[in-house]
């Protein structure tokens, strides 16, 4: 099997983007690689005051944990400020969207309840919805993109109060030249796939295409691109912003997107362009 067979895939990964690159060699394809955004932690003493004298209050009823990183700059942080926090928490609903929140919870000895699949913001609002009474209280750890004001408004007619709390936004990386030239390259037909391990790369790559004044040509090239999600969620978001998701991997892991593309991408790409060419 050939897999990708020398394809150009271009992957918007910041963090695991050396791993990325390494997978899509395995799998015989030239990885592009355009760092998309880079983590920007927030001051939280505000926030953790505010949490804490609701803490000890009482007034807390239910923690949504959205993400493993900022879970753990949380629980973090609000240790340092008391230890015994950590065991306080354990009388709340502490609900984990997915795996790496549940283990950045497991991490300080908390036992956590993952929401249902597929994790996206409907999972953790039917979860809020059948877990908490009228007047309770939940707190939802931000992870980079705020809370959607619809679900907030169903809870809000619900008789529940949210309060959220930011733990770290997405920026643009420092270095922004690859993103850029990623921008360019897709706008004049350089890559075949496109790789997308969460919703906030492709925000981030659509929002530097406004920045560079080339936003309706990059929306019209990625029609061309066979698009990967790495899951629902990203898919969820991708089609927000109007990008079509070809395929899906399925476990929700980075292994498992570049093999689902590898795989699949090839004959999608070349029947995309016979139909083009008929």
């Amino acid at each position: 099997m050939k897999w990708f067979g020398g394809l150009n895939v271009l992957t918007l990964e910041s963090r695991r983007a050396e791993e990325m690159a390494a997978l899509i060699a395995e799998y015989a394809g030239n990885a592009v690689v355009a760092p998309s955004m880079r983590e920007q932690k927030l001051d939280l003493s505000g926030p953790l005051a505010a949490f804490e004298k609701a803490l000890l209050g009482g007034e807390i009823h239910a923690l949504v944990c959205m993400a493993g990183v900022g879970t753990r700059l949380f629980l973090r942080e609000l240790a340092a400020r008391d230890p015994q926090h950590l065991a306080r928490l354990q009388q709340l609903r502490l609900m984990a969207r997915g795996t790496k929140p549940l283990q950045a919870l497991a991490e300080v000895g908390l036992v956590g309840q993952a929401v249902g699949k597929p994790h996206t913001w409907q999972e953790v609002q039917e979860g809020l919805l059948t877990g908490l009474e009228r007047d309770q209280h939940a707190v939802i750890l931000e992870y980079g993109d705020a809370a959607p004001a619809p679900m907030l408004r169903e809870l809000g007619f619900a008789g529940l109060r949210v309060t959220s709390i930011p733990v770290y936004r997405t920026a643009f990386p420092f270095d922004t030249a690859p993103l850029a030239q990623a921008v360019r390259d897709v706008i004049l037909g350089g890559p075949d796939v496109l790789l997308l391990s969460s919703g906030t790369q492709a925000l981030h790559f659509l929002k530097y295409a406004e920045k560079m004044g080339l936003l309706e040509e990059a929306r019209a090239a990625l029609n061309r691109l066979v698009v990967v999600s790495i899951g629902p969620a990203c898919s969820e978001a991708a089609a927000d912003l109007g990008i079509r998701i070809d395929l899906e991997a399925d476990p929700h892991k980075m292994g498992a997107l570049v093999r689902c593309a590898a795989e699949h991408a090839p004959a999608l790409l070349a029947a995309r362009q016979l139909e083009r060419a008929g």
